[in-house]
């Protein structure tokens, strides 16, 4: 486990997460965020959580839950990972009632913490949907750095978005 704050942990997923992953991967709000635009059925994820732990190396992603005062409330992901170049892409949601609270700063804090030292990636990028004002703050306030605009990058709503690139070099 990766600790996060006093009442909270970053873990690999386990069984009884089933419900929370159920929730939020068929949540149509979230789904312009992903690769994903589907509704997921609880046998598909509860095969995903009986194949855990991932393997970073054979999957190039990784998932990791956030615990936070004894609940499931969010996820992290690293994906698009590249061992030779020391480099991938995160990821990060919380539940609605969790967000706007700076557990997702610290969370991505911590998940840099492992990215960096344990894993010894060199760099780590970010796309926020320029529609997504908290997701652009977050990697704002933690040090990313804006490297790049994708112009109509996201669909939401009956419209594109630009997204922007964000990127946090090891220092």
């Amino acid at each position: 486990m990766i600790p996060v704050t006093n009442n909270g942990y970053l873990r690999a997923p386990e069984p009884e997460d089933l419900q929370w992953l159920y929730r939020i991967e068929n949540d149509a709000s979230l789904w312009y965020l992903g690769i994903s635009k589907e509704p997921w059925s609880k046998a598909v994820l509860a095969d995903y959580l009986a194949a855990q732990p991932g393997n970073l190396q054979r999957d190039g992603q990784l998932r990791l839950l956030f615990v936070y005062e004894g609940a499931t409330v969010g996820a992290v992901d690293l994906f698009d990972y590249d061992a030779t170049a020391r480099k991938a892409g995160i990821g990060i949601v919380l539940s609605d009632e969790y967000r706007g609270k700076g557990l997702g700063k610290m969370v991505l804090q911590a998940f840099e913490s492992y990215c960096f030292n344990t894993l010894a990636l060199h760099s780590l990028y970010a796309h926020a949907p320029t529609n997504n004002e908290a997701s652009m703050l977050l990697f704002e306030q933690s040090g990313y750095r804006k490297v790049g605009t994708l112009e109509d990058w996201v669909w939401s709503n009956g419209a594109h978005y630009n997204a922007q690139l964000f990127q946090k070099l090891v220092s």
